[in-house]
């Protein structure tokens, strides 16, 4: 009967311990869609619940119990960490910019090199990750002269789904800048506008077929990317892991650029560096 309750507890302990290390991985996946230039998706990549999460979605009712637990556990992490550290990150980025960035610099960094350690690659392999670094770079530095305008016809029905589509495809594929895209496009601005205006009643009555549209776009959107994804999860899960090491490498080259673009003081590097070691620690043990 002894061994039996210390059994019972040991299996308790673990449970427990698996549902906090989701937990957390989901609470730093939410401060990670906060941050600019952080991609949610990649840290959820760089902990290992990236794929899990795409399969409890496509396949829920396949084991709705199972994959509603999972999705749970690692959402009210994420959730709850939207809610609790907007104002808190608001006041780093604003304060200590460069120290928090170099922090997220480590995390994304070790959970990227413990992701690569399982990836085999050849010299072809290299050469197609260098050359799809390098598209994403001008995609990114990608920029318009002139800006889509909002003439009341048919037109803006279609630019608005296609803001919806790539609104959500950044946010489920990771490395990948919705912003950037939207500018090459020349519709960032009326998007802007139109998020901008959700709480102008008038406005939102006078606009109301491009809410609709965005909002059809981003749930077409939503369906194609989760269907797809997990499509080249199971067909060919070899080359959609190199796939995502290059936006991987990407999305580190593109935070290190941007971080040190910023003004830095001595005690800023300083402290930037160990925050960098401690965000390389805490992305290393995390990836289990």
């Amino acid at each position: 009967m002894m061994k039996r309750d210390k059994l019972s507890s040991l299996f308790s302990y673990v449970y427990i311990g698996d549902v906090m290390i989701l937990f957390i991985k989901g609470f730093i996946i939410g401060i990670g869609k906060i941050i600019p230039g952080v991609s949610g998706a990649l840290l959820a990549i760089n902990f290992r619940v990236y794929e899990r999460a795409i399969e409890a979605v496509v396949n829920f009712f396949d084991d709705w119990k199972k994959n509603l637990l999972f999705i749970t556990k690692l959402g009210s992490g994420i959730i709850l960490s939207i809610v609790l550290c907007s104002n808190g990150i608001i006041y780093l980025l604003n304060n200590y910019r460069f120290i928090t960035m170099m922090f997220f610099v480590g995390l994304i960094c070790g959970g990227t090199y413990n992701y690569a350690t399982g990836i085999k690659c050849n010299y072809s392999d290299v050469l197609f990750m260098i050359l799809f670094i390098v598209m994403l770079f001008i995609i990114s530095y990608g920029n318009i002269f002139n800006s889509y305008e909002i003439t009341h016809g048919f037109m803006d029905n279609v630019v608005f789904f296609i803001g919806g589509v790539i609104e959500v495809m950044s946010s489920i594929i990771p490395g990948i800048s919705g912003t950037a895209i939207h500018l090459i496009l020349g519709i960032y601005d009326s998007i802007l506008m139109m998020i901008s205006k959700i709480f102008d009643f008038q406005y939102v009555i006078m606009n109301i077929n491009l809410y609709i549209s965005y909002g059809i776009g981003m749930m077409v959107s939503f369906i194609i990317c989760m269907i797809g994804i997990n499509y080249l999860l199971k067909r060919y899960p070899v080359i959609f892991s190199k796939i995502i090491l290059g936006l991987c490498i990407y999305s580190i080259l593109m935070l290190v650029i941007f971080t040190f673009s910023l003004k830095i003081t001595i005690l800023n590097f300083v402290l930037g560096i160990m925050l960098l070691i401690v965000g390389l620690l805490i992305g290393c043990l995390l990836d289990k």
